[in-house]
């Protein structure tokens, strides 16, 4: 799908954007897994997709780790040999130090525009925030998704 396009969360002009992404990625017959919007910082209101992508969740955080803060959308599979299930997950990238540093007035839209993302990126198994490189750690996200879907009877695995 196509990225680089801006998508205002403030008055949700371009909402396009955001659910062609959304509805790729909540699709079996779509190899697109993940999505992440970076904020503009000089405009405040405006997200771009920076970038998509058909990789599991380490491909998601390689790409989100060199991006303004923002937010993300990504696809992951659980299960055990006997059933495979897909999984989603919404992540707000905050980027307290480095290049990428949150502005503090883009910090305090985040919280607001988060009610607007999550109006198209609507239907997720959990929610996370990152605010360090250090956070962006698959293995104990896909091991809390798995903890947050109940019962796990045969153990199964990310």
């Amino acid at each position: 799908l196509f990225c680089n396009m801006s998508w205002n969360l403030a008055n949700r002009a371009n909402d396009s954007v955001g659910q062609e992404h959304y509805d790729a990625i909540r699709s079996d017959s779509n190899s697109e897994n993940w999505a992440f919007f970076a904020y503009d910082y000089p405009t405040k209101t405006q997200v771009t997709c920076t970038g998509s992508g058909s990789g599991d969740i380490n491909e998601f955080f390689d790409h989100v780790k060199g991006q303004n803060g923002g937010y993300g959308f990504c696809r992951v599979e659980t299960g055990d040999e006997e059933s495979r299930r897909a999984k989603f997950f919404l992540a707000a990238w905050v980027p307290e130090s480095g290049p990428n540093k949150l502005p503090i007035m883009v910090k305090g839209n985040m919280s607001v525009h988060k009610a607007s993302f999550k109006e198209i990126f609507r239907d997720f198994n959990s929610e996370f925030t990152f605010s360090t490189e250090g956070d962006l750690d698959a293995e104990a996200v896909v091991g809390s998704i798995v903890k947050a879907g109940g019962a796990n009877y045969m153990g199964q695995q990310a």
